[in-house]
């Protein structure tokens, strides 16, 4: 191993024989997630992740590359940092990876970044694993890890079956500063078809002591050849005159087993000068003669190592395998894909599967979901032939065909798989088997990505129910799956109550069976705030919010990136509170620690920054936010673009500000040009349209052009209606907005159907007591006086007036508003 890199290992023991990982990240992140990230891959894996311990340092050496060269994985936690500023393991690590098709587990650590992630010169189209998120467990992340480190690494065993395949073993004897010249010598070697079939085995991983000395008769014992790459650094001894370890110890361990010895000439070196260090030295073979190295390997190596074994397709698989990995040979990926392509070719089920996988994940080949989708479906063929539909092994490669068709957006195809698999596997094993289960939920995700809410949350509630009668309440797998179905109540807008009742029975179970304090536990209580914040429930969110902030503070600190998800959090709740300065107070303690993390250009850091003016804008200090505001804008045209939506945003927070101080032609100037921009992109019918035609509409009234407002709130409402339906709250806030306006032009009938509306729909999606409901029935107790039906708005007013002072106290605006229209229709 090159002296650049340190590595870890479980229980620090030896890296020798183990599957090499390097983990590259920017300098600044490396205290941050090196010790967490190598925790989370060796508690899955027994492999050796190897790292520069300064991350500043050039990797330029021959030989340190020819190390980079053999590792079976790169690993790199992605921040902002990492993919706008320079840095060795974006602009040179990463490309290295990329262009020897060596696998890349891109780890996702911020949120906010995808937008440059996907930059053709960064990661582009690569998959990612986040560990971190409001919504994330760990569990899931912990299962998508393993999933995926067993794809790509190889296992013990596997090993094993690869050097049993092997025809002979070569002792490479070499100094460590001529490691490019041993990477030479083994393809030199290896390029002749003949020794294909020959490993090679040398001390990559060892240092010179104990470990070696244990193992070196033994492996000098099953060698049958001893190679002694020649250069002047042989003849070099120690600093204090002694003899070199090949002196001391290496070369002559060979001579008393009395193994072949084949010195091999690599640089011209003083041959007086061996024979005297080296006693009994046969004479060198020229490497740069190759006809000649050749014959001299052939009549050393005779009967020894023939390839025999070219059309038997398990050993073309192992040793293709080899090659792939550089297990005891060196990495070498055309030979490695063509043997093992050769051996599904013929047919074997194992280099079948693995060339789905290679293909699926890009492993040392380009990732090709086509490829992937072929070597899948044959897969299916193979083992459909072989054991008939029913059998396990069928059903694992019908899953496989499955995710290859949902992989390349075929969802349709994949959920008609999924659902094949889920009604075979219930046949054959029962719908108690952890593969029906999988089958099932991976079916529940299909149904889902396609729009089939419904459906999707039946069958999530059957997979948890299952679960949670097989292995009980509180394993990872049952919790999972609430999880799941939890989540898919909640992004479904499905019913946020049935949500929180699962992410409180989450939180709880883990609670219980993990502490208070786990990374899963406060994830949950995290989850169990936000779901309480869907169902507009801001006391109880902030509540468990703050509990949380406070735990996390304590277990993981101040700045860790969960800590500062909390922070976001409680400012954002308290401003649904409509208590403004302490919203300021979180808001402007998260904007710091993420200029100082993650600068100010940061997505995250300016989604904060708008998030502060925004709170600024609420107390009344237009000045402030018209000021941050103005930075933001330009922050984002000179990082997003002038186009982008997020840049498109803080103009039309400009123009609400402009609004607010007045300025109303101003702000209509700033709608207009915005309105222009996104009507071609994203679209008439984005989201991001709508909630601007819908800011429009509301400047357009307090221009006193109520009429536009009514058309720009009608075009809004319709097409939302179209979209999202009438029971989505912003198709609500439309209908809201219209019995506004319709209300200040004195249509006061049309001001009681849309208000009526508006309130029945509340009353069926969201509890009555909610500030929202309220709201709505004391607008619709107004438009009734108004019409001109006082019985009908005093009872509405005191229903309206009770509810209040129940749910928030008499201090409460929505209570004295009541109180008031009350008196006024008593006389």
């Amino acid at each position: 191993m090159s002296d650049v890199f340190s590595y870890k290992t479980r229980g620090n023991s030896s890296a020798d024989n183990k599957p090499r990982v390097c983990f590259t990240c920017h300098p600044d992140d490396l205290d941050r997630y090196l010790e967490e990230v190598c925790k989370d891959i060796l508690d899955l894996s027994d492999c050796a992740i190897f790292y520069t311990e300064d991350m500043n340092a050039p990797i330029d050496d021959k030989n340190t590359l020819v190390t980079l060269e053999r590792m079976s994985l790169f690993v790199i936690p992605v921040t902002y940092k990492l993919l706008t500023k320079p840095n060795r393991a974006k602009d040179f690590d990463l490309n290295f990876a990329k262009e020897r098709h060596i696998p890349v587990l891109p780890l996702l650590m911020e949120s906010g970044i995808y937008e440059f992630y996907k930059k053709p010169e960064n990661f582009g189209d690569m998959q990612y694993l986040k560990p971190y998120g409001d919504d994330a467990t760990k569990i899931d992340y912990k299962d998508k890890l393993r999933n995926y480190l067993e794809s790509v690494l190889i296992s013990d065993e596997l090993i094993q079956r690869i050097r049993k395949a092997f025809d002979a073993y070569i002792f490479l004897s070499y100094r460590k500063t001529d490691r490019i010249y041993a990477n030479e010598l083994m393809k030199l070697i290896h390029r002749n078809p003949e020794f294909e079939d020959i490993a090679i085995w040398f001390d990559e991983f060892l240092t010179p002591g104990e470990s070696f000395r244990e193992n070196i008769e033994k492996i000098l014992s099953d060698s049958k050849l001893f190679t002694l790459l020649v250069t002047p650094r042989l003849l070099e001894r120690q600093e204090d005159g002694s003899p070199n370890f090949i002196m001391r110890e290496e070369y002559p361990a060979a001579k008393q087993l009395g193994k072949p010895i084949l010195p091999a000439e690599m640089e011209k070196t003083d041959e007086e000068a061996l024979k005297r260090d080296y006693e009994g030295i046969p004479a060198c073979s020229d490497t740069s003669d190759e006809e000649a190295f050749k014959k001299r390997l052939i009549d050393t190596l005779m009967g020894i190592a023939v390839s025999g074994n070219n059309n038997d397709p398990e050993h073309n698989y192992l040793i293709g395998l080899a090659y792939l990995k550089g297990i005891d040979v060196e990495v070498d990926t055309d030979r490695g894909v063509a043997l093992i392509t050769r051996a599904a070719e013929s047919g074997l089920p194992e280099a079948v599967e693995k060339l789905y996988l290679m293909y699926k994940d890009g492993d040392h080949i380009k990732s090709d979901g086509e490829r992937s989708l072929y070597w899948a479906n044959r897969l299916y063929e193979i083992n459909l032939e072989k054991h008939g539909e029913e059998h396990q092994e069928t059903l694992r490669a019908l899953n496989n065909l499955a995710v290859a068709h949902y992989n390349l957006k075929n969802y349709e195809k994949a959920a008609e798989l999924h659902e094949k698999c889920y009604e075979a596997s219930r046949k054959v094993l029962g719908e108690m088997s952890a593969t029906t289960l999988s089958s099932l939920n991976n079916l529940a995700l299909d149904l889902d990505t396609l729009g089939d809410h419904k459906k999707a949350i039946e069958l999530l509630n059957d997979c948890y129910e299952i679960r949670s009668q097989i292995l009980g309440e509180t394993h990872p797998d049952t919790l999972n799956a609430l999880y799941n179905l939890a989540l898919a109540y909640s992004s479904s807008s499905a019913d946020y109550g049935r949500a929180t009742i699962m992410f409180l029975k989450c939180f709880v179970e883990m609670q219980k069976t993990l502490g208070d304090e786990h990374p899963s536990t406060l994830r949950a209580m995290n989850n169990l705030a936000h779901s309480f914040y869907l169902e507009q429930d801001f006391t109880k969110s902030a509540g468990l919010h703050k509990a949380c902030y406070k735990l996390r503070c304590k277990v993981f600190g101040n700045d860790h990136p969960e800590t500062l998800i909390s922070i976001l959090n409680l400012g954002k709740v308290y401003y649904s509170l409509r208590e403004f300065k302490k919203a300021l107070e979180y808001r402007e303690m998260g904007y710091e620690i993420m200029c100082r993390d993650l600068t100010g250009e940061h997505p995250d850091t300016l989604r904060s920054l708008n998030d502060l003016a925004m709170t600024y804008y609420q107390l009344g200090d237009y000045k402030k936010a018209l000021e941050l505001h103005g930075k933001c804008y330009e922050t984002r045209c000179r990082v997003l673009g002038k186009e982008h939506l997020e840049t498109l945003g803080s103009m039309q927070n400009i123009a609400l500000v402009y609004g607010s101080l007045g300025d109303y032609g101003k702000a209509s100037e700033l709608y207009e040009k915005c309105y222009e921009l996104m009507r071609n992109d994203p679209g008439d019918d984005a989201p991001e349209t709508l909630n601007l035609l819908n800011s429009m509409a509301v400047n357009y009234y307090r221009l006193g052009n109520i009429d536009k407002a009514i058309e720009l709130s009608e075009k809004c409402y319709q097409t939302r209606l179209r979209i999202l339906g009438e029971n989505h709250m912003d198709t609500i806030d439309s209908l809201n907005n219209m019995a506004v306006f319709y209300y200040a032009i004195g249509d006061y009938k049309k001001a009681v159907e849309a208000n009526s509306k508006c309130y029945v729909i509340k009353c069926r999606i969201l509890p009555i007591y909610y500030e929202s409901t309220l709201g709505s029935l004391y607008r619709l107790a107004k438009s009734y006086k108004a019409l001109g039906d006082n019985k009908k708005a005093l009872n509405l007013a005191k229903d309206c007036y009770q509810r209040s002072l129940e749910a928030f106290g008499e201090d409460h605006q929505i209570t004295k508003q009541a109180y008031e229209l009350i008196k006024e229709l008593q006389g």
